[in-house]
């Protein structure tokens, strides 16, 4: 099993950078498996953030590869009190939440949440406080039509942070219920291996009868699978009328999913949708004070200024910045100041994809059947004038260019350009449809990203 491990590592260590390899990926620990899961050895906190955050889904491919079996990974805390010598800095290791270890797993039936997925870590802001009381009401058992809600946003917004708290929540207050929380590929992945084994009816009995609260991520998967729809409205339908609690969530409203059966669409558009829009500047503050004090971290105020005000959008990016200077602070014993923020923080932004003008272009021409040159063309119908507002729009909302930029890439005046963002947010703001194309193209262009 060793010699495998090592095995496993020398895997990684081809793609990774040799501070990386070392730094991260060479202390690690194979403590053994249970079942479908792989229980592995960090030095602390800090070093299982990191791995969560930039390594798992790669390190869980080539655990796979070695052993099949093993669908999830589990961490533990294996690092010896420090010695005496060892220096007091400024960011602490406190008393921390107990890791999940292979006892959890044996001894729990069902899903094993996230146990930083609460609803009390989560920040509630304008950007998401009808999300965040629709799944507190759901998981308080309030009565909501249907007994359903479905939260909507694009990638690291929350969605899964607030669809495990309504399932912590409940396995912790009512023990008795059977909560069914999984992706939508993996019902998708579970029907289609049911059938091929002859197992099928055993399938509809987990999910309709044995199940008291179903929690659905990423209905979008479901786009064009035809056969997984129709056995999903069959399974909803059956849960609906036993008075069963539902949370789905997804990246768009179900009418924006292309390939949806009517059906299906029907089943998630007649509930309450909460949306979650990126978090505003107090938000990503309240952010960053809240995971600091978890991790029992002391910052400057003008660091956390700095980290809010620098870091918009997906909050995955902004905790990630966060755990990386705390991290550092810590391996280095030293107190976390502005330069250090500063320094990792836009080391950490260089890493991430960079949307361009160019790539927006691209991506709105692709949504509105154009070519760029119809986009830079003087002509004024109402498809290609609605198109290129979008489009002057997002590169405003994406890119640090200039108006004067963005409209030498439009072959516009950059008064024109101000005018094209200044008539669109009042646009998006008494039409629905015009804010859910907007939205529609922001998911297209985060999803090209990370592809």
């Amino acid at each position: 099993m060793d010699q495998v491990w090592l095995e496993i590592k020398r895997r990684l260590q081809s793609c990774l950078s040799r501070g990386q390899y070392d730094l991260w990926v060479s202390p690690v620990e194979f403590l053994g498996m249970e079942g479908e899961t792989a229980a592995l050895g960090c030095k602390n906190r800090f070093h299982i953030e990191w791995i969560r955050e930039k390594l798992e889904t790669k390190l869980l491919g080539v655990v796979r590869e070695f052993f099949p079996v093993v669908r999830r990974l589990a961490y533990e805390i294996i690092t010896a009190a420090p010695s005496e010598e060892e220096p007091v800095v400024e960011v602490v290791q406190p008393e921390l939440p107990r890791q999940i270890v292979m006892s959890d797993l044996i001894k729990r039936a069902g899903p094993v949440f996230n146990p930083r997925f609460t609803f009390d870590q989560f920040v509630v802001g304008k950007s998401n406080e009808l999300a965040f009381a629709t799944a507190r009401g759901l998981a308080c058992g309030q009565q909501l039509y249907n007994n359903s809600a479905y939260i909507l946003a694009r990638t690291g917004l929350g969605k899964s942070h607030l669809s495990q708290a309504v399932g912590s929540h409940i396995r912790r207050e009512s023990p008795g219920l059977r909560v069914h929380y999984v992706t939508a590929e993996q019902f998708a992945n579970e029907m289609i291996f049911s059938l091929k084994n002859g197992n099928i009816e055993r399938f509809k009995t987990k999910f309709r009868s044995d199940c008291d609260v179903l929690i659905l991520e990423k209905v979008e998967f479901l786009s064009g699978k035809e056969k997984v729809q129709d056995e999903l409205v069959y399974t909803l339908d059956e849960l609906m009328y036993q008075g069963k609690r539902i949370l789905y969530t997804g990246n768009a409203f179900p009418k924006d999913i292309p390939r949806l059966s009517n059906e299906l669409q029907s089943r998630l558009s007649g509930i309450l949708a909460a949306p979650i829009e990126p978090p505003d500047l107090s938000t990503r503050i309240e952010i960053i004070r809240k995971k600091a004090l978890s991790e029992n971290a002391r910052l400057p105020r003008e660091v956390i200024h700095f980290m809010a005000e620098r870091v918009m959008g997906d909050i995955r990016h902004l905790e990630s910045c966060l755990i990386g200077v705390l991290a550092k602070s810590n391996i280095q014993g030293v107190p976390v100041t502005l330069d250090m923020a500063r320094q990792l923080t836009e080391t950490m932004l260089e890493r991430l994809p960079k949307i361009t003008v160019d790539h927006i272009q691209q991506i709105i021409c692709s949504t509105y059947n154009l070519s760029v040159d119809d986009l830079k063309s003087p002509k004024r119908r109402k498809e290609l004038a609605v198109a290129r507002k979008v489009g002057m729009y997002l590169c405003r909302r994406y890119t640090t260019e200039s108006l004067q930029s963005i409209g030498r890439s439009f072959s516009r005046s950059h008064s024109s350009v101000l005018y094209a963002v200044n008539d669109l947010t009042k646009l998006m703001e008494k039409d629905n449809k015009i804010k859910r194309q907007v939205e529609h193209v922001s998911h297209r262009l985060d999803a090209s990203c990370l592809a």
